[in-house]
């Protein structure tokens, strides 16, 4: 029986990553139990959706100096890619899309790919600071070492506390100013805007 181009690329994805209509639940601290599934091209729609549902500092420590959002032909790349994985996070089993999570393979090193995050701040779909970084950071890991990486690679604005904290989480470097930039954001002296690429720091985390 001869197999198809389709079904070669399939049979190429790890296993947990096959079925993109699974609705996997888990539970946030305060309680909120949420649904994370595997992207595919179709969900670009819903990708662009959650950027109207960040702020602007919220998408200046995803993006820093970059454009925020992705062209359809980024988009296209990141969920075809047989290493690369797109998750999305909906607080039911609907298309309201919260957050997203990638891994993307790096093509210069095959050992590594790049983990991001965006999670919607603004109300009412305000999801930052309730445990879901933490959960998607451990979801990509699993599945960064399922697919054969050694090495995570995470690109922050040194003001981006939340992202430092999970990269610690992880068994990242343990950096000495994270609990000081913690500390000045959350009284409000740290900047959201104007910072420039210059401002990142470039992170890398043994799987």
């Amino acid at each position: 029986m001869k197999t198809s181009h389709a079904e070669l690329e399939i049979s190429s994805v790890p296993p947990l990553l096959t079925d993109t209509g699974h609705d996997a639940p888990f539970v946030l601290d305060d309680g909120t139990v949420a649904c994370t599934r595997t992207a595919v091209v179709e969900d670009y729609p819903l990708v662009d959706d959650l950027h109207t549902r960040c702020s602007t500092a919220s998408l200046a420590r995803r993006y820093g100096a970059r454009r925020p959002g992705f062209s359809v032909a980024e988009w296209q790349r990141m969920v075809n890619s047989p290493r690369s994985r797109v998750l999305l996070v909906t607080p039911d089993q609907s298309d309201h899309v919260v957050a997203m999570a990638s891994m993307v393979e790096r093509s210069n090193a095959p050992e590594m790919c790049d983990m991001a995050m965006l999670i919607a701040d603004r109300p009412p779909d305000a999801y930052q600071s309730r445990g879901l970084g933490t959960r998607l950071a451990d979801l990509v890991a699993d599945l960064a070492r399922e697919a054969g990486f050694k090495f995570l690679a995470v690109t922050s604005l040194w003001t981006n506390w939340r992202m430092l904290l999970i990269v610690e989480h992880l068994g990242g470097p343990v950096l000495p100013q994270t609990s000081y930039v913690r500390n000045m954001a959350l009284l409000g002296l740290l900047p959201n805007a104007g910072l420039d690429v210059a401002d990142e720091i470039d992170l890398r985390i043994a799987l």
